[in-house]
C-alpha cells in the first residue's frame, strides 16, 4: 500500500502527541510504513485463518497444510506440507500429533502453552539444565510426559502443571519481567528473568520446586 503524505503527516502528529516531542519526517515515514506492513500482515493472517476454519468444516479431523515454514506449537520444530497437521487445536508436527492420538499428551497442549513447561522453560525460568532435569525426573521430583520419535527415543519432554501440582507454579509467576532503568535522564526498558528482580523464596514459597532448587544449588557449590 502506497502511503500519501497526508497519512504520514497524520501519523507524525499522533506520534508527537504520544511522545511529547518533535519527530522527524524520516522517523514518521518509517513508522507509518512499518505500521502499514503490520496491518497487512495481520489481515493476511486473518484471511488464512478463516480459510483454514472453512476447510475444517469439510475435514473436521484435520488436514496437512500446504507450503513450508510452519512451526509445531508443541515441539517448535519447523514442518512443511505433509509433515504438518492442522486441526481445531492448531499446527503440529506428525510426531506430536501421534502422541496426541495415543493420548500420551492431551490435545490442549497444542493450544494452551501456559499449561506446561518445556526443557527450555525449566532452564530459562529456573536455571535447571538437562543434567539436573534428568536427576529430578529420576528422583520423582518432576513428572514428564515424553513424546517419542519414530525410533522410540524422546522427541520432546512436557512437564504438565497438572501432573506436577504443588511442585511447578503457574507460568505467569515465572515470566520475564519488564524493568525500567533511568540513564542520562531518559527511561529505558528491558526484560530480564523474574528471579533477578524478586526473591525466589517469596515467589515460589508455595511450590516444592524451590526446596529442590536450593538443594541443587548447594550441591553444585560443593
Amino acid at each position: 500500500m502506497q502511503l500519501t503524505k497526508e497519512r504520514i503527516q497524520e501519523f507524525k502528529d499522533l506520534l508527537e502527541k504520544e511522545k511529547g516531542e518533535e519527530v522527524s519526517w524520516e522517523e514518521a515515514e518509517e513508522g507509518a510504513h512499518n505500521l502499514t506492513r503490520l496491518a497487512e500482515l495481520m489481515y493476511d493472517c486473518w484471511v488464512e485463518d478463516e480459510r483454514r476454519k472453512k476447510r475444517l468444516e469439510e475435514s473436521p479431523k484435520g488436514f496437512h497444510l500446504e507450503g513450508v515454514g510452519y512451526t509445531c506449537f508443541i515441539c517448535s520444530n519447523s514442518v512443511s506440507n505433509e509433515e504438518s497437521w492442522y486441526d481445531k487445536w492448531g499446527i503440529k508436527c506428525l510426531v506430536c500429533q501421534k502422541a496426541i492420538d495415543k493420548k500420551i499428551i492431551p490435545a490442549s497442549c497444542a493450544k494452551n502453552k501456559d499449561s506446561w513447561y518445556s526443557k527450555y522453560d525449566l532452564e530459562n525460568r529456573f536455571s535447571i539444565d538437562r543434567h539436573v532435569m534428568r536427576r529430578f525426573i529420576k528422583e520423582g521430583i518432576l513428572k514428564p510426559r515424553i513424546v517419542p520419535n519414530s525410533a522410540g527415543k524422546p522427541h520432546v519432554y512436557l512437564f504438565l502443571i497438572k501432573d506436577n501440582k504443588d511442585t511447578l507454579p503457574p507460568k505467569k509467576l515465572t515470566e520475564l519481567r519488564l524493568v525500567k532503568e533511568t540513564r542520562d535522564g531518559k527511561d529505558w526498558h528491558h526484560s530480564e528473568p523474574w528471579y533477578r528482580s524478586e526473591d525466589p523464596k517469596g515467589t515460589l514459597k508455595d511450590y516444592k520446586i524451590m526446596n529442590h532448587l536450593k538443594i541443587s544449588s548447594e550441591k553444585n557449590e560443593k
